[in-house]
C-alpha cells in the first residue's frame, strides 16, 4: 500500500534533503587559508555596513589584503590602495578594534570596503601583515604573499609606490626619553612587533647592526605574545635589552605603528622619531642623523 504524504511532510522531507545536500556540497570542499583551499565561510559588514559574504566573493574580488592597525606597513598600504583607480576588486581585512580605540572610524574616509573581524583573520591562518591573498574564480586561494616591503604590493596591483610616509606619535620632539637611555653617541630606541613584517626584517638583522653602533645605547620596545618575543629573541641572538611592550606602556608612549624609531642624544632627548620601512633604512637613519625623521 503506497503511504500518502501530507503537505507539511512532503514540506519538512523537501527542506531536510536541501539541508543534506547543502552539507554534503560544504563538507566535500577543502575550505581554509591555504593555497588550493576554497575560502572559508564567512560574512559581516564592511565600514558603511554593506554586506560581505565570502560566497559572493569570488568571481568579484580577487584579492584579499590583510592589515593592521598597528603595522607601519600596512599604513603605507592603505595609502596605495587609496590612489589605486580599480576598487572593485579586493577586500581589506583587519582585526576586531581593541577596546576604546577609534582606530575603525578612519575606516570610513576609504572607498574600497573594509571588514573588521579577528574571527575571519583567524580562520585564514594570518600570522604576519601586510599578506595578500589572491582567490581565483573559483573561489580557490591561488597565492599568499607576505609583504616584507609596502612597495611589492605595485607588483600585484599594479601601483606605483609612493615614498614612506614619515608618522608625527608618541613623544614630542625635544622632549627627554622617560626611562633612563644615555649614551656615549646618543641613543636608539625601537618599537617592534612579532606581527610585523618589517620589524621581522629588522629582527633579523638586528645583531649585525648593533656591532656597528658600539657606543650608541639600545633599547627594543617589543608588542606580542611573550613566548613569540623571547623564540624571536633567541632565534636572532639578539644582546640589546629589550622590554615587553605592554598596555600600560602603550598609553605611557602613545606609540601603536610599528616599526617605529627614536633617535635620542646623548643626554636621552628626542632628536629625531618616525617610522622606519625595513632594516636598511633604520641602519640609514642611525648612521646619517642630519635631520629629524619627523618634523
Amino acid at each position: 500500500m503506497k503511504k500518502v504524504l501530507d503537505p507539511i511532510s512532503k514540506l519538512f522531507i523537501s527542506l531536510k534533503a536541501k539541508a543534506q545536500r547543502k552539507v554534503l556540497t560544504e563538507g566535500a570542499l577543502p575550505r581554509g587559508g591555504k593555497v588550493g583551499d576554497f575560502l572559508p565561510l564567512f560574512k559581516g559588514r564592511d565600514q558603511v555596513g554593506r554586506k560581505v559574504r565570502s560566497e559572493d566573493l569570488p568571481g568579484r574580488l580577487s584579492k584579499l589584503i590583510f592589515l593592521s592597525d598597528s603595522c607601519g606597513s600596512c599604513v603605507e598600504v592603505l595609502k596605495q590602495l587609496a590612489g589605486y583607480s580599480q576598487r572593485n576588486h579586493f577586500l581589506v581585512l583587519k582585526g576586531d578594534p581593541e577596546p576604546y580605540s577609534d582606530a575603525d572610524l578612519g575606516d570610513i574616509s576609504y572607498k574600497f570596503p573594509i571588514l573588521r573581524s579577528s574571527k575571519v583573520i583567524e580562520m585564514f591562518g594570518i600570522q604576519r601583515v601586510p599578506t595578500v591573498v589572491t582567490v581565483n574564480a573559483e573561489g580557490r586561494i591561488e597565492s599568499i604573499d607576505e609583504l616584507a616591503d609596502p612597495g611589492q604590493l605595485g607588483s600585484s596591483l599594479e601601483l606605483s609606490s609612493p615614498t614612506w610616509p614619515s608618522r608625527d606619535q608618541g613623544l614630542p620632539l625635544g622632549s627627554l626619553f622617560p626611562e633612563g637611555m644615555v649614551g656615549e653617541e646618543g641613543g636608539v630606541v625601537l618599537f617592534l612587533s612579532t606581527d610585523c613584517m618589517s620589524c621581522l626584517d629588522i629582527f633579523s638583522k638586528l645583531s649585525t647592526l648593533l656591532e656597528i653602533w658600539p657606543a650608541k645605547r639600545t633599547i627594543l620596545y617589543i608588542q606580542g605574545d611573550e613566548s613569540k618575543v623571547n623564540k624571536l629573541v633567541k632565534e636572532y641572538r639578539i644582546t640589546s635589552p629589550f622590554v615587553l611592550y605592554s598596555p600600560d606602556r602603550r598609553e605611557k608612549f602613545k606609540t601603536s605603528v610599528f616599526p617605529y624609531l627614536y633617535l635620542l642624544s646623548r643626554d636621552g632627548y628626542v632628536l629625531s622619531k618616525g617610522t622606519v620601512r625595513n632594516a636598511k633604512e633604520l641602519e640609514s637613519l642611525v648612521n646619517i642623523q642630519k635631520e629629524p625623521i619627523y618634523d
